[in-house]
């Protein structure tokens, strides 16, 4: 114990007993505010009994002097109380508040990082900067697919293998997001992302082109082949329920497909078809599947087929 702490302890101890003996003095003086007020209402009802007597029955002469006594005490004991608090408790100290010990916090030394090695100097390329994943469905990014995809373009055109392009959107995305809010609009588009990988092979390309619209790439798929593919996706979301909130929410997509053929001069060509073919099948009435024209094959290539 420090000094301040002995010091201040008999000063505490000498304020609790003061305390004690005023809390002692205010219920002295309220009983005898009580007495007092007690023995008044009996004198001024001994006073006014015979004068009340007078003017009721017979009956209740026997009981006058107590009821009043009783009535004018039921007045005068609250005054009493009152006065008698009034004129002691501003004589009671307020106990002082003790504050409670603080530990004063131990400021961390700053750390110093260590200056980092002498390395050469490489410049980073847009695809290290740029994420191949989509942050919410983990499908590749639109600026990963249109990479991967514009390699892939050279070989086609070099072995003239087929190849095809499918684009996916939820049908009445904006709707479900107004309706079951943004959360459960992306945990849909994350529900049909996963079916519709677990329908793809591993070398297939599934990326995110923002919204509700998903774009697979078919290395090896036919026409005939991707129009299967595009209809097991569309009937596995038409089976999907959603439970959300208490709620089974459910969706539907359409789906646009196109052939890489001789024809098209790049990727730009290809997706247009496809995003073609997609407003075919939205204007079709969605939860459907349309193709664009079949473009003229590279080759006889074996390829995925529909079989």
């Amino acid at each position: 114990m420090t000094t301040d702490q002995s010091s201040r302890q008999p000063a505490a101890q000498t304020g609790v007993s003061e305390v004690q003996a005023l809390q002692r003095r205010r219920a002295w003086a309220l009983a005898a505010a009580t007495g007092a007020a007690v023995g008044v209402g009996a004198l001024l009802g001994h006073g006014l009994a015979p004068s009340l007597i007078q003017a009721l029955p017979a009956d209740w002469a026997g009981l006058m002097p107590a009821l009043v006594g009783a009535a004018v005490a039921a007045l005068l004991v609250p005054l009493a109380g009152w006065a008698a608090i009034r004129i002691v408790a501003p004589t009671l100290p307020k106990t002082p508040r003790v504050a409670a010990p603080v530990t004063p916090l131990r400021v961390a030394p700053p750390v110093v990082a260590a200056a980092p090695k002498a390395t050469k100097a490489v410049a980073p390329t847009a695809d290290a900067q740029a994420p191949a994943r989509d942050a919410l469905t983990g499908a590749y990014t639109q600026q990963h697919f249109v990479a991967a995809t514009d390699r892939e373009w050279s070989r086609i055109r070099r072995h003239g293998e087929d190849a095809a392009l499918l684009m996916v959107d939820v049908d009445h995305f904006q709707r479900l997001n107004d309706e079951h809010g943004t959360p459960a609009g992306d945990a849909m588009l994350v529900e049909i992302t996963r079916l519709a990988s677990s329908t793809l092979r591993p070398y297939d390309l599934l990326a995110r082109f923002g919204g509700g619209v998903l774009v697979i790439y078919l290395p090896h798929t036919d026409p005939l082949g991707a129009l299967d593919v595009a209809e097991r996706i569309r009937e596995r979301v038409a089976g999907l329920r959603l439970a959300w909130q208490g709620k089974n929410v459910k969706a539907t997509i359409s789906v646009g497909v196109a052939g890489i053929g001789s024809g098209h001069a790049g990727l730009d060509a290809v997706i247009a078809d496809a995003g073609a073919a997609l407003r075919e099948a939205k204007g079709a009435g969605r939860n459907c599947v349309r193709a664009a024209p079949i473009p003229p094959r590279q080759s006889h290539t074996p390829a995925r087929s529909a079989g």
